[in-house]
């Protein structure tokens, strides 16, 4: 019973972090002065 729950939660934590990622690679930095760089695995990510 307990290892169902947390794979649900692994399940949903994993793609709430997959969408973010995929929000910040498409996206810049509103401020004028400093944007800090992506891991390579999530410029991947990025649409051309």
């Amino acid at each position: 019973m307990k290892n169902e729950m947390e794979n649900k939660v692994l399940t949903v934590v994993s793609k709430l972090a997959m969408g973010t990622a995929k929000k910040t690679a498409n996206s810049a930095c509103v401020f004028l002065g400093y944007q800090p760089k992506l891991p390579q695995s999530v410029n991947k990510l990025k649409k051309f």
